[in-house]
């Protein structure tokens, strides 16, 4: 193989290979509990049959270098090196004389002694040094696990040499392996699989039969354009537009696993660990008549369209609602999405068909027009017997689409800040809070009095209550009783008729977010009023139904904006089924 390519190699493949590891590699360090894993994944896939569904179990790569005294320096993969080594050894053991066979040599730079150990590990001289010991307990390990397992020893042995593979990554003499070592192992980072899947775009092997000069520049297109697809990631709302998961680097990531699990492996050929695009590109690349520039084209074409998603005013709320809602993988949503899309004859049909799926998303029961009860009526029974703990996940659902259509009706052009919404982590929190949660810590009783001072102090100085409050903070020994005294008082003339009921019914939720839900969550209405103008008021991001169910937009008693009562929570909830019906009605494109 040429060097800088990618290639999947058995154990069996390696046993006529020596490995040296350089003296910058620290010592074997693989624990007891990371062998036993490594026997038992290994075992299940063998349970699984998976050889005879022509698969194979793969291991992190085996970065090497060409060595100048002959054979392979290990730049990364010496703890899986050493491991196969040990168990080859087991097997070997097991067998009379005439049956065993060579492994592949290991040699350690800085301990030569560790590679004659290796060779026949003893365990009374494990106390010698620390790589002995690891050793030690590694062959230990080893031992234990298939001295209760006879009768599998041999099937073991054969997934090992057979169906145990290593991703094969040979860097050229031009490059440094110690700066290769260091790119990988900082923060102890294996190599990502989007580096491996770009590593196979890139090899010359895709270029056969062009002359040099156009190899040269489809590989430059490529690495270019694949920068730049990772660059336009790097933008939070675009990333969080399609996934909820945290990510720094690699973006790109996304885009190829959408492309690897859109398309199934060809009929006939052996699938691939659903796992690993490494696997699933590599698999695609090797396949006769297969063509890197047009699986490029692929993906370029996969990311276009969620740009174009993304840029639409319709398609960008559609879309990223579904993104928002939890899959088992963070893609599977953004997946049956482009799915969803090659089903529909028109744009248009692919966005009836998205509402569809989120009307299915949303409510517990299904909805048909012509079944005679009116579809706000079914909206309004079904919202109405939501309940606040058990169906958080659906009322932020419900809240969250609320202000993507209201958006969406507005006529603008704006579009919904997915990336604050996720990163600030957004969640529903009561309006008007709920009676119970009176602040039981002295510096929580503290805050919640100093709040209160500031807010309604200045103008309201000499209003006996506001003073209580001023000098029950000011206090050298605070007062418990005193705090709650004043707490009931203060609530009753400023958030009066505290109903639970009300309290827990979705016309008393909102999105709020986590700083303000820590550090009001338990403020009277007025206080986090007040909290959520200035956020919006010095350009924060306030989710438009929450500004405006703080502003009293919905509610028809606007003469006392500082309370919120049980006629607000009822205008608020009738809003949310009055924009959610005209969104969900048929023919309605928002």
């Amino acid at each position: 193989m040429q060097a800088n390519e990618l290639e999947l190699r058995s154990v069996e493949t390696l046993r006529a290979e020596t490995f040296i590891v350089p003296a910058y590699q620290r010592g074997y360090r693989w624990t007891r509990q990371q062998v036993v894993e490594l026997l038992e994944d290994v075992w299940e896939f063998a349970r699984r049959g998976g050889r005879a569904r022509g698969e194979f179990y793969c291991l992190q790569p085996v970065v090497v270098a060409a060595s100048p005294e002959g054979g392979w320096e290990v730049v990364d993969g010496q703890q899986r090196l050493t491991t196969l080594h040990l168990l080859l050894s087991h097997f070997n053991e097991r067998k009379a004389e005439k049956y065993r066979y060579k492994s592949f040599e290991m040699s350690y730079k800085t301990r030569p002694a560790s590679a004659k150990f290796l060779q026949r590990v003893r365990p009374e001289d494990a106390a010698e040094n620390i790589d002995f010991f690891y050793m030690a307990e590694a062959a230990a390990a080893i031992e234990a696990w298939f001295e209760e397992r006879s009768s599998i020893v041999e099937d073991c042995e054969s997934t090992f040499r057979n169906d145990v593979k290593v991703i094969w990554y040979e860097i050229t003499g031009d490059v440094r392996p110690t700066d290769v070592f260091r790119r990988l192992n900082v923060g102890k980072i294996p190599l990502a699989d989007a580096e491996l899947v770009k590593a196979l775009f890139l090899r010359a092997s895709n270029f056969k039969g062009e002359d040099g000069r156009l190899q040269q520049m489809r590989q430059l297109q490529i690495a270019s354009e694949w920068d730049a697809i990772e660059r336009r990631l790097q933008d939070d709302d675009f990333w969080y537009f399609l996934t909820n998961s945290s990510r720094e680097s690699n973006r790109i990531d996304l885009i190829l696993r959408l492309c690897a699990d859109s398309q199934p492996a060809a009929k006939g050929s052996a699938p691939w660990n659903e796992d690993s695009i490494f696997h699933a590109f590599d698999h695609r690349l090797r396949r006769e008549g297969s063509n890197a520039w047009q699986e490029w084209a692929q993906v370029k074409r996969v990311f276009l369209t969620l740009v174009e998603w993304f840029e639409d005013p319709v398609l960008h709320h559609l879309v990223g609602f579904v993104a928002t809602q939890s899959r088992v993988r963070s893609h599977d949503a953004v997946l049956e999405v482009t799915q969803l899309a090659e089903r529909a004859g028109s744009k248009q049909e692919f966005r009836a068909l998205l509402k569809q799926g989120i009307r299915a998303l949303l409510f517990r029961r299904s909805w048909k027009s012509g079944s005679g009860e009116p579809l706000r009526d079914f909206i309004r029974e079904d919202l109405a017997g939501l309940e606040y703990s058990p169906d958080r996940v659906r009322i932020r659902a419900v809240l969250l689409l609320f202000n993507l259509v209201t958006l969406m009706a507005s006529g603008s052009n704006m579009r919904f800040p997915f990336g604050a919404y996720k990163r600030e982590r957004w969640d529903i929190e009561h309006i008007r809070s709920v009676a119970s949660r009176m602040p039981e810590r002295v510096d929580e009783q503290k805050a919640w009095l100093a709040r209160v001072v500031d807010f309604f102090g200045g103008a309201n100085r000499g209003n006996l209550l506001i003073d209580r409050a001023d000098a029950l903070v000011r206090a050298e020994k605070f007062d418990g009783p005193a705090f709650r005294d004043l707490f009931e008082k203060l609530r009753e003339q400023h958030d009066p008729g505290q109903d639970v009921d009300v309290d827990n019914s979705i016309g008393n939720l909102t999105l709020l977010d986590a700083e303000t839900n820590r550090s009001y969550g338990n403020a009277m209405f007025p206080l986090k009023r007040r909290r959520v103008i200035e956020r919006d008021r010095t350009g924060g991001f306030v989710p438009l139904c929450t500004k405006n169910a703080f502003l009293k937009y919905y509610s028809t008693d606007v003469d006392r904006m500082l309370m919120w009562n049980k006629t607000d929570s009822q205008a608020h909830a009738e809003a949310i089924v009055e924009r959610l019906a005209t969104f969900f009605e048929e023919g309605h494109l928002a």
